[in-house]
């Protein structure tokens, strides 16, 4: 792994369950009247999480996974998350969807953020869009519609500057997050597109497996694809 997080408060409760052939899944929260209900709910709706991440994007490696309430809204770790605690369920469940993928895009194939970004946020936003469409009623324009808008509105908007802008020198903070979240995602909703759903699948669990625990670039992906 290549970063790390703790977490200690003496009013957290614990909870965990078990994903079947996945991790041991561990939850510290806060209990109240803002947090109980939905942070008991949210464990199965995690299991589901893992379960389709491991199908469809690559099994995950490791024995366990922690959701923490912490921090400022959601951050992803090696084997964990910190993540504000006060939400309506499909908000905590979002979150939690997001900064799981991450385990993919960012922890266990371990892209350069500063330079490649969008294969960073742009693929985990794919994916958790692909998973929350299964969890919850999927949007009807579509299930990358926030990122084809988030797109269309950074091209119309006169301050969209290209991808291979390094992640430190964007001069808008709107034009790196439309970069990284929203292009990243319609790079592979385009990709899609072009090859075929099932050419797409097979590609996407074969870059896994060539390039897990290790640090591809943009080309290591298209040369996958090509092959594929």
């Amino acid at each position: 792994i290549h970063d790390f997080v703790w977490a200690a408060d003496p009013d957290y409760k614990h909870t965990k369950i078990q994903v079947p052939d996945g991790p041991m899944v561990h939850f510290f929260y806060q209990p109240g009247e803002k947090t109980d209900k939905n942070w008991e709910a949210l464990p199965d709706y995690t299991v589901k999480l893992f379960q389709s991440a491991s199908r469809k994007y690559g099994k995950y490696p490791y024995p366990v996974y922690s959701i923490i309430q912490g921090g400022d809204g959601g951050m992803e770790y090696p084997m964990a998350t910190l993540i504000t605690g006060n939400r309506k369920l499909r908000s905590l469940v979002g979150v939690t969807v997001h900064e799981v993928m991450h385990s993919w895009y960012q922890m266990i194939l371990g892209t350069n953020e500063a330079l490649y970004y969008w294969m960073d946020e742009g693929f985990t936003s794919y994916a958790s869009s692909v998973i929350m469409a299964e969890l919850f009623e999927a949007n009807p324009d579509g299930v990358h519609a926030g990122s084809y808008n988030g797109y269309q509105y950074i091209a119309k908007s006169g301050i969209e500057e290209p991808l291979t802008t390094h992640a430190d020198h964007f001069k808008t903070n709107t034009a790196y997050g439309m970069a990284a979240y929203s292009k990243g995602a319609v790079f592979l909703g385009q990709l899609e597109y072009i090859v075929g759903k099932s050419i797409f699948d097979r590609a996407l669990l074969a870059y896994y497996d060539t390039w897990k625990f290790k640090h591809p670039n943009p080309n290591d992906f298209i040369r996958v694809f090509e092959k594929t």
